[in-house]
């Protein structure tokens, strides 16, 4: 189903004492408005991966611990349905940890965040990934991948997840978030 979340308004005075004075006191509540997993892949949506590819990387600042991120783009040779793309990125939440966070990007742009990865485990995984895609996607699928490793490629990533994030993929989240409400 769909989750949405939705401000009721708090009548506790136990709530209300709590509440700076300038505040209103809210809670929040779940209800079926707001889609976090792409019904097509299984990978979560793009706005809510970013969220927390986001407090990953404030995490990882404030504790130094160190993670990656695993950009995979499908692709398929010309004249071949591009609904192999779907399929293939379809395939990515099988090939992952279950501790790993995977999200859809756009059609046939998937990524995995890599929690606690240092650049040679992350390699490792990239490989791990790459070998069980091969073995369950189209065999006309070619995989593309970047792998961004925090802090080995800070600016790289700092860009991606700050500035470059804003620009690209801020509108598209806001989007999405709209044609869910």
């Amino acid at each position: 189903g769909r989750l949405r979340l939705r401000q009721v308004r708090g009548s506790s005075s136990a709530v209300r004492d709590c509440a700076p004075p300038r505040a209103t006191p809210t809670i929040l509540s779940m209800d079926e408005s707001w889609v976090l997993i792409d019904a097509n892949s299984g990978l979560h949506v793009r706005w809510y991966f970013w969220l927390r590819v986001l407090d990953e990387v404030n995490r990882a600042a404030r504790y130094g611990a160190p993670f990656a991120l695993l950009l995979l783009d499908a692709e398929v040779p010309a004249g071949k349905p591009s609904k192999l793309v779907d399929e293939a990125v379809s395939c990515v939440p099988a090939t992952i940890r279950s501790t790993d966070l995977g999200g859809v990007l756009s059609r046939g742009t998937a990524a995995v965040l890599l929690t606690h990865q240092d650049s040679q485990a992350a390699c490792i995984a990239r490989t791990r990934i790459l070998e069980r895609l091969a073995v369950a996607c189209p065999r006309e699928v070619r995989w593309h991948t970047q792998l961004l490793c925090y802090p080995e490629h800070g600016a790289e990533i700092s860009h991606l997840l700050t500035g470059g994030w804003a620009e690209r993929h801020a509108a598209p989240a806001a989007s999405d978030i709209g044609r869910s409400a």
